[in-house]
């Protein structure tokens, strides 16, 4: 009897042992996981109306574990304010989201199914509801990728065209552009080798004083054809 006893009190002993342990384990898993709780949210864009506009769209990670945070799930949020570039996401453990960014500079104005919208440097087309401008924007007519209009900017400005005349750009389904100019002239640039189209303009723009109302053709490789409005 005795033996049978002291097996009882064993068992009951580490049976309280393991409940104690596992109580205390718990409780210190409790107060770890409370300091890994987000706190804070710090955002950074140079705006304190976007910064509240960003915060208003990320606020649901207060109280949350910054273990448990997507990174990818804050950027779909706040990329829905289509006018910001740049955005950058940190976690500054234990408790904190730093994110910083800046809005788009305009590159352009255009219409989409009769719609006004701002063409952002970010490649997005920004509601004109969404954003203010103070800028003297160029327009741009036709259906094109912001991708292809910032790729022909960087060839006008390498071949030393004066883009701050052009007042519209055209762009065509067989893409290639027109250039509408401040004082009417109209500059057909072909879908390919652009860059040389452009120095056989300037050299010919150097040598001859170009009349406004005039089309200058440059469609056909290493010819200029002109034609007067």
């Amino acid at each position: 009897m005795p033996r049978l006893k002291n097996k009882k009190k064993i068992y009951f002993y580490i049976f309280s042992f393991f409940l104690i342990t596992t109580i205390f384990n718990h409780q210190i898993f409790n107060n770890i996981g409370k300091i890994f709780i987000i706190k804070d949210i710090y955002i950074k864009t140079g705006s304190e109306g976007i910064n509240k506009k960003v915060l208003s769209k990320i606020n649901f990670l207060i109280n949350k574990s910054i273990f448990n945070i997507n990174k990818k799930d804050i950027y779909t949020k706040i990329y829905e304010l289509d006018y910001l570039q740049n955005i950058k996401i940190y976690k500054n453990y234990p408790s904190t989201i730093i994110i910083s960014g800046k809005e788009t500079s305009l590159i352009a104005i255009t219409y989409i199914d009769q719609k006004k919208y701002f063409v952002g440097n970010n490649e997005k087309f920004i509601s004109t509801r969404k954003i203010s401008n103070t800028k003297n924007l160029p327009t741009i007519f036709g259906k094109f990728k912001v991708s292809d209009f910032k790729s022909l900017k960087i060839k006008l400005i390498e071949s030393e065209l004066d883009i701050s005349k052009i007042e519209k750009y055209y762009y065509h389904k067989n893409k290639r552009w027109d250039l509408y100019f401040t004082n009417n002239i109209i500059l057909k640039l072909p879908s390919e080798n652009i860059s040389n189209a452009i120095k056989l303009y300037n050299k010919f723009k150097d040598l001859k004083k170009i009349n406004s109302n005039t089309i200058i053709d440059l469609r056909v490789p290493n010819r200029l054809v002109i034609k007067n409005g």
